[in-house]
């Protein structure tokens, strides 16, 4: 699947749209993404962090996207999930990177990682399970 209509399957999802972010790269096992920072997503004011749920909720997402692309028709639905807050997300752009590590007929895991400045210094990294239907 191409990254302009994921993209665009991206945009008819309105909890993605409210994240707004956008697929840089994607194959059969892996997918990357870009989130633009906005105000709708900071969790402390005062210092302008990116609050713990949309970090989560992104790689969750990019997780999704990378277990099946073709979301729009079936989505996979998210099981269990953990995440581990590494360091403060601060105002700026958040890349997430997905790859999935195990894909069965009825499960599939995936783990994931963000970053702001460099992908050596993590913000989060998590591990999501998916139910394929």
């Amino acid at each position: 699947m191409d990254l302009q209509t994921v993209n665009a399957n991206v945009s008819k999802v309105p909890f993605f749209r409210f994240l707004d972010f956008e697929v840089q790269r994607l194959d059969s096992l892996h997918a990357d993404a870009e989130m633009t920072f906005a105000s709708r997503h900071i969790g402390n004011p005062v210092l302008e962090l990116y609050h713990g749920g949309i970090i989560a909720s992104f790689m969750e997402a990019t997780s999704a996207i990378a277990v099946h692309p073709e979301f729009s028709d079936v989505p996979a639905k998210p099981i269990n999930l953990t995440v581990d807050y590494l360091r403060p997300a601060t105002k700026g752009p958040l890349y997430a990177s997905a790859h999935v590590t195990r894909k069965g007929k009825r499960i599939a895991s995936v783990s994931a990682i963000s970053w702001q400045t460099s992908r050596d210094k993590p913000v989060a990294e998590g591990l999501y399970h998916f139910l394929l239907v």
